[in-house]
């Protein structure tokens, strides 16, 4: 039976571990179970790790940590000239670890399971997925951070227990870039009831704070603005890191710092005492957000805070006091069993390894998607305003097929757009759009049913299959969300419509989109048991549909005011 290690690829620091004899364990590099995500290019060798940690004080230009925090965009990192990906690095992350790991257990390390943020978009997974490809690795799976915690507590907790009770858990991941928050139900099956984060908050932030207190300081003293320079930058956010791991033991720390870099070569040293007081004064606002995202988590499980049973810490920033009492505050004192918040999140992704590998691992993960997968419709054809219609609503459990019905919006339509975006949002703009996808249509009358159809999988990728029902038309396709607002590998495409070259453009064409006036009636004649209610629906749905295919404007203008205003009318009855 082959092994599937697990990795966690942190922002600050990153791990590997392995299933040894049934039980978890992360395997230590040149002496440390944590290995910092970070890389440095000497003109000799590429470094990772710990040396290129070292490194980065003296040499910030040619350092890069943190890339994490940058996955799934088109950020370039130029490095002598030269340019890198967020993938590229993270593949140098996950080839040393890849090579150190096969070293010491004498087993080449082929096939794993890497973690990522639960809030991580298709974007971020999909590059993680291909950083650990360019690595030569297999992946097997992309595994939320917070759910691969809860594998290995409830491995570890059923292993003391002899009840096969369940127990409701929540997950609170503050790592080095991003935060998480998960609620689940723990037993024999495991399910993710509800996920929520944010992407851009860590301890990053936290050292960012000290930063800044530091260079207005200097400023204050020395008359030097050292905000945009990079060596004395990094010699401060070293010094920063380390006054806030001080202050999670001590009640104050001094940070001394001398002959710090700066463009003019003069003599800057810089003494600044902090105490655990201001140090959490100023972290306050972000310790609030992770609060409002407990709450949110909370409400869509349903759930309250009473319910919890217990709360995993995940993060090497969880080890700060304003966090332990954030959570005492909010669920009560003891909740919070002994779990190592570093180490965890690797174990879980080993015992997810063993599970995939056949294993005798005696449990099963039900997850949940982070985000609502929407499809782009015309909301209204007089003014060509634009609306996202969910398909799969956030926190449904995945695998997840779903589809509905849209339908074209004038008589021989062209083509219909969709235009795939992830967000919560009924605003097109305020979500992040993940490609769109065009299908050629086969001459119809306007009002021709077109489904969408989009499926989840296990590692949070997304597919979409668009079919024009009743002519055979249908493409399907895998999102390619590494590359901005494109698509797609073709997998699939059928009797493709050879259209009349003297066709005349509409307006509506234009657009190419279909008609969620019609989605939206047909929804709510559906649901209807009145039939009083639903013949006069129909009826006015027949109008509107047969205004359409005449193309007159005028015509469409007044039945779907009419249409509009009765649909109005029966969701007001219902309220």
């Amino acid at each position: 039976m082959k092994t599937i290690f697990g990795i966690d690829l942190g922002t600050t620091n990153s791990c590997i571990s392995r299933l040894n004899q049934g039980k978890p364990e992360v395997i230590s590099i040149h002496g440390s179970l944590l290995v910092p995500s970070v890389v440095s290019f000497d003109p000799a060798e590429t470094i990772v790790g710990s040396r290129a940690k070292n490194r980065e004080v003296l040499h910030p230009e040619t350092t890069v940590s943190s890339v994490k925090r940058i996955m799934g965009t088109s950020e370039k990192i130029i490095i002598q000239e030269r340019e890198y990906t967020p993938e590229d690095i993270s593949s140098y992350i996950l080839e040393y670890l890849k090579n150190q790991a096969g070293e010491i257990c004498q087993e080449e390390v082929e096939s794993v399971v890497i973690t990522v943020p639960a809030y991580f978009t298709d974007a971020q997974r999909r590059s993680t997925q291909k950083a650990g490809e360019a690595a030569g690795l297999k992946v097997e799976r992309i595994i939320n951070e917070p759910t691969a915690a809860s594998l290995f507590y409830n491995h570890m907790d059923s292993a003391q227990r002899s009840d096969k009770s369940e127990s409701l858990v929540l997950v609170y991941d503050l790592g080095g870039g991003t935060f998480d928050v998960s609620v689940l139900r723990l037993g024999e099956l495991s399910e993710v009831l509800a996920s929520t984060g944010n992407t851009r908050l860590g301890g990053d932030d936290f050292d960012q704070a000290i930063v800044n207190l530091c260079l207005e300081q200097i400023m204050q003293n020395h008359g030097t603005d050292l905000r945009q320079y990079r060596p004395a930058l990094a010699r401060l956010k070293d010094a920063a890191e380390k006054a806030k791991i001080t202050l999670s033991s001590h009640p104050f720390t001094t940070i001394q710092e001398t002959l710090i870099p700066n463009p003019a070569n003069h003599d800057i040293d810089l003494s600044l005492e902090i105490t655990r007081d201001e140090f959490q004064s100023m972290i306050f606002p972000y310790l609030q957000t992770t609060r409002k995202e407990m709450d949110r988590a909370l409400q869509e499980a349903s759930l309250s805070a009473g319910d919890i049973d217990s709360v995993l810490l995940v993060g090497g920033s969880t080890r700060i006091p304003a966090v332990t009492a954030l959570l005492e505050e909010y669920f009560g004192p003891s909740c919070m069993p002994p779990v190592d918040p570093d180490l965890s999140v690797a174990k879980g992704a080993a015992i997810q390894g063993g599970i995939i590998s056949g294993s005798h691992i005696q449990q099963v993960l039900i997850d949940v998607n982070p985000h609502t997968l929407s499809t782009e419709v015309l909301e209204n054809i007089e003014n060509m305003r634009l609306k996202c219609v969910p398909i799969i609503p956030r926190n449904t459990q995945i695998p997840v097929t779903r589809s509905e019905l849209f339908y074209t919006v004038i008589p021989y339509q062209r083509l219909v757009r969709v235009g795939v975006y992830q967000g919560e949002s009924r605003v097109p703009e305020e979500n992040t759009q993940i490609g769109a996808l065009d299908l050629q249509l086969s001459p119809s009358p306007a009002g021709t049913p077109v489904q969408i159809e989009y499926s989840y999988d296990l590692n949070g990728i997304i597919r979409v299959r668009v079919e024009q029902k009743g002519y055979s038309v249908k493409r399907e396709v895998d999102l390619d969300s590494s590359r901005q607002n494109q698509m797609f590998l073709v997998v699939d495409m059928e009797s493709e419509p050879d259209m009349e070259d003297d066709f005349e453009e509409t307006p509506f064409q234009e657009q190419q989109t279909t008609n969620y006036i019609l989605h939206k009636a047909r929804g709510i004649l559906e649901g209807l048991s009145d039939e009083a209610r639903k013949n006069t629906l129909s009826s006015l749905i027949k109008h509107y549909e047969t205004s359409l295919q005449r193309d007159d404007e005028d015509a469409v203008d007044e039945a779907e005011e009419a249409l509009v205003d009765y649909m109005d009318e029966l969701q007001d009855r219902e309220e």
